[in-house]
């Protein structure tokens, strides 16, 4: 069977048992106490539907491991969780936000009367590891977006060209396209105006004019074969076939976005300006891609460095 048939099999299998998945988490879900009045309680405060979704999962995924009532949850039955997830390798950032998902469920109980205190309260969050983001070198960046489809090549194009977050590009509409330049909804709700590089712009176009005879009636820019709005999910899948395709490694939309940011500030973008292309608000954020390129870094400061410069010519 060819590579691409059979990544194309592996992506249905998948996909069949994700929606397994979700149907067994929704089961759990709708039989913890409180936790629909909870989910409530957070959409009144405009979380975005992938937060929601994620303290969806890290609630399934703590009730399905404790076994116990509410009421009868105590700080060492969520330390030994903690322990667990430790153990079991998960990451320090997923650690941290199951951690707050829990400490903002029994504060809301808390709240409520439900129960007398909170068990996650006193609970500290991990020191956690810097960790240099990952990236593509621009060969492999510029070869992946190289799609078959036009749909597809736009995407890749645009989450590279523009490095977008997954949900912004789902969440594309044709008011957001002005001329030259993105406007973007981020995160907060902050807006942010992003340059769209000409060859992308070029790709976007191309797909827009087969696009709209699918579906004209819609804003959204991304659409699946019904025309309709097109799911983060597949879209996760797209860039992980294309990635598989062209590189052979595993690639997914995130990495894209560092990969943006990385070889911005490789090839002289101003920090500063790439926190705002970014939409991060704080600089602190953008900072560790200062890290993410060491062998770069030496090789111009071997280069440009007076010392460096004189120790190289008497080599």
């Amino acid at each position: 069977m060819p590579r691409k048939e059979k990544l194309n099999k592996k992506t249905e299998n998948q996909n069949e048992i994700e929606r397994e998945d979700d149907d067994k988490n929704k089961e759990i879900f709708e039989k913890i106490p409180y936790v629909v009045e909870f989910i409530s309680y957070i959409s009144a405060r405009n979380f975005s539907d992938n937060t929601k979704r994620a303290y969806i999962s890290d609630l399934v995924d703590f009730f399905k491991f404790i076994k116990k009532h509410i009421e009868n949850i105590r700080t060492e039955d969520i330390e030994n969780y903690i322990k667990y997830l430790v153990e079991s390798g998960k990451e320090d950032t997923t650690v941290e936000r199951k951690l707050a998902t829990l400490k903002s469920f029994f504060r809301f109980l808390e709240e409520k009367n439900i129960i007398k205190f909170n068990p996650a309260e006193i609970i500290p969050f991990r020191k956690r590891k810097k960790k240099i983001p990952d990236s593509l070198d621009e060969d492999e960046a510029l070869e992946i977006i190289e799609a078959e489809k036009k749909r597809d090549r736009a995407i890749l194009a645009m989450l590279y060209g523009c490095g977008l977050r997954i949900s912004e590009l789902a969440n594309l509409k044709k008011e957001n396209i002005m001329g030259k330049f993105l406007k973007i909804k981020g995160k907060g709700g902050k807006w942010r105006v992003i340059p769209i590089p000409n060859t992308s712009k070029e790709i976007l176009e191309d797909y827009i004019k087969e696009r709209e005879k699918l579906n004209p009636r819609t804003d959204f820019i991304f659409l699946n074969k019904f025309g309709q709005k097109l799911s983060e999910r597949y879209i996760r899948e797209i860039v992980r076939l294309n990635g598989a395709l062209k590189t052979g490694k595993r690639v997914w939309p995130h990495l894209l976005r560092h990969s943006y940011a990385t070889h911005l500030l490789k090839n002289g973008v101003d920090i500063r300006i790439i926190q705002e292309l970014l939409g991060h608000s704080s600089i602190n954020t953008t900072q560790k891609y200062t890290h993410a390129d060491i062998d770069y870094i030496m090789k111009v400061y071997r280069n440009f460095h007076p010392r460096e410069k004189e120790d190289n010519q008497k080599d």
